[in-house]
C-alpha cells in the first residue's frame, strides 16, 4: 500500500479545517465571556448576539465543507472487498480458537478421567 500525496487543494483544504475549528473556538470563547459578562450585571435576558451565533454556524459549515473535500479516496467497506485481501487458508487458519482440552475427556475411557489411584 503506498501513501499516495496530497494534492495542494487537499493540503489547503485542511488548512482551512484547521482554522474554521479555530473560529468554532472563538465563538464557544465568546459566548462564554458573554454570559459571564450578562450575568455579572444582572442582566436578566441571556440571548447570544446575532454575530457569535454566526460566526459558529459560518465556521461550521466552511469546516464541513473542507473536510469534505479534504479527505482521501474513500476505501470499498463491503465484505466482499476486505475477503479480497484474505486467502481461504488465512481465514479459517486460527489458532486461538482452536482448543482441545474440552474433548479429551469424551476421547478417553471412563476410568482415566478421574484421579488416578496409587497402589
Amino acid at each position: 500500500m503506498s501513501l499516495a500525496k496530497d494534492t495542494p487543494a487537499k493540503v489547503a483544504a485542511k488548512g482551512i479545517a484547521v482554522v474554521a475549528f479555530l473560529f468554532m473556538l472563538h465563538s464557544g470563547y465568546s459566548a462564554r465571556e458573554f454570559l459571564l459578562y450578562s450575568k455579572s450585571i444582572g442582566r436578566q435576558d441571556l440571548k447570544l448576539p446575532i454575530e457569535i451565533v454566526l460566526e459558529c454556524l459560518g465556521a461550521l459549515a466552511v469546516m464541513t465543507v473542507a473536510i469534505v473535500v479534504g479527505v482521501g479516496e474513500l476505501k470499498a467497506i463491503s465484505y466482499e472487498a476486505e475477503m479480497k485481501r484474505y486467502s481461504v487458508d488465512g481465514i479459517y487458519s486460527r489458532p486461538s480458537f482452536q482448543v482441545f482440552n474440552h474433548r479429551g475427556r469424551f476421547l478417553r475411557p471412563l476410568e482415566a478421567v478421574g484421579p488416578v489411584a496409587k497402589k
